[in-house]
């Protein structure tokens, strides 16, 4: 455990280097929209996942040190990457094995799967019933859950927020990404296609995506360049209409926040 503990203190020194680095480029920015990360979860938040779950100890230890503060990390492997600290973990839950909207159990999911960051719907899970840190991810949106391991430990998909898919790892000052926002603005040539697809990004369903479709233009995507050419060859795969915006860092951070 010691030197499990020693390698999540080291990820999480390199993870506040970065939001350092953002800090001190835009000083003025991050006043006004903070992002950290705080060395120590409150006890009560500590306490009330072990209670729920029987967590393992390298993850459990994780939770105690890493307590996010409006972060989500974007890189060329993840559109926007949210880390779940212990006082976010239970809200993490909601849309996978629990529906808050009608206040009942998802039987679909997996009931030993703990979902520990998502990004952009796609789930990353640890299984309580295994007790180690193999990290397991799949596609939301596709009418069930076909999981495969991501990552092999706890260390490993943390370490994968600090690299890009070239496999060097991350030097913030060295890297530069184009942001944009890709907004729906028409159903296209092909309205069920478009509707499907609506319903795959918002995780709705037939009359929610009606409805979203009825309030365009819609923000469908915001993130580096890479994603949005991945959401631009879907759309133009189906006829619908959009719009690609590019937009600052600043703006995306801003965006970002407000979730």
């Amino acid at each position: 455990m010691e030197k499990h503990a020693n390698e999540i203190d080291a990820v999480i020194e390199k993870m506040q280097g970065i939001l350092q680095a953002m800090r001190e480029q835009d000083p003025d920015f991050y006043a006004k929209y903070p992002m950290q990360l705080i060395t120590e979860a409150e006890e009560q938040a500590i306490q009330s996942v072990s209670e729920k779950w029987r967590l393992p100890a390298d993850y459990l230890y994780f939770l105690k040190q890493y307590v996010p503060e409006s972060i989500s990390w974007n890189t060329d492997e993840y559109i926007n990457l949210d880390i779940y600290g212990a006082k976010d973990l239970l809200e993490g839950q909601c849309g996978y094995n629990y529906n808050p909207v009608t206040d009942e159990v998802i039987t679909e999911w997996p009931s030993d799967y703990l979902v520990i960051a998502s990004d952009e719907g796609d789930p990353y899970c640890i299984d309580l019933s295994r007790e180690d840190t193999v990290i397991y991810t799949a596609e939301h949106g596709t009418g069930s859950w076909d999981f495969s391991v991501a990552y092999d430990n706890l260390v490993e998909f943390l370490h994968s927020v600090l690299q890009p898919r070239g496999g060097e790892e991350l030097e913030f000052d060295e890297v530069e990404y184009d942001y944009y926002n890709i907004f729906l603005t028409g159903a296209g040539s092909d309205k069920i296609k478009t509707l499907l697809f609506i319903k795959k990004m918002f995780s709705c369903d037939y009359s929610q995506a009606k409805a979203y479709l009825d309030a365009v233009p819609l923000l469908i995507f915001k993130g580096i360049d890479q994603g949005a050419a991945r959401i631009e060859d879907e759309l133009k795969g189906i006829g619908a209409e959009y719009e690609r915006r590019q937009i600052s860092f600043g703006e995306f951070i801003a965006q970002s926040v407000k979730r």
